[in-house]
């Protein structure tokens, strides 16, 4: 819905969240490395038993923490130079979440025929995201509104979708059921074996009933 309202602002403010987090991080662990190596300069110094120094161990340079910081500093200043990047990862997301939606339509062929309209969503949703890789150059703000679009569109035929395969399941699953028990109970009719020998030993027990009288 931000993307919607907003467009290419919401992402510009999104790089710049994501640039302070990432210069925040990297300044926590730049001054916890600063103050460590006071501290350490400021003890006292130990010595063993044979009267030498025990040298300590230095700290660590936060190599990842200035990195984080250096990247930070991009992202809060130069939030433009980072946006086409963003626009790209939000359509393979689309492209990718349209595959998956392909493949599981395609596993529910197997309880039963999928309708053609549920084939086109995801065809769609695969259509705009491939078109916004081939050309991410386009209008940042319509782009946007776009993908925010396809975002909402993506995540309702997912619930539809979702719903469709499990009431589709369940359709086989009972027909499989009665169709097993159907077969079971023909099994019972033709062999009817159980029930003639079941009268036999009657009669037999019949006959010596009436002896004993």
């Amino acid at each position: 819905m931000l993307l919607l309202q907003y467009g290419s602002l919401t992402i510009q403010w999104l790089t710049i969240v994501i640039g302070g987090i990432f210069f925040a991080t990297g300044l926590i662990s730049f001054i916890i490395y600063l103050s460590t190596k006071k501290r350490l300069s400021a003890s006292e110094s130990i010595t063993d038993s044979d009267g030498y120094r025990i040298q300590r161990p230095a700290p660590a340079f936060p190599i990842v923490g200035v990195g984080s910081m250096i990247l930070g500093g991009i992202l809060i200043f130069l939030p433009g130079s980072f946006v086409k990047g963003i626009v790209v990862v939000l359509a393979l997301i689309l492209v990718l979440g349209a595959i998956n939606q392909l493949v599981s339509l395609a596993r529910a062929t197997k309880f039963a025929s999928v309708p053609v309209l549920f084939w086109i969503f995801p065809l769609v949703t695969f259509g705009i995201g491939g078109f916004i890789l081939v050309r991410p150059g386009e209008t940042i703000d319509l782009v946007m509104k776009l993908i925010g679009w396809c975002m909402i569109f993506y995540g309702a035929v997912e619930g539809l979708d979702a719903w469709k395969i499990y009431s589709m399941r369940k359709a086989f699953e009972k027909n499989s059921a009665n169709a097993q028990a159907a077969a079971e109970a023909r099994a019972r009719m033709q062999n009817p074996e159980d029930i003639t020998d079941a009268e036999v030993v009657d009669d037999s027990n019949s006959h010596q009933t009436g002896e004993k009288i």
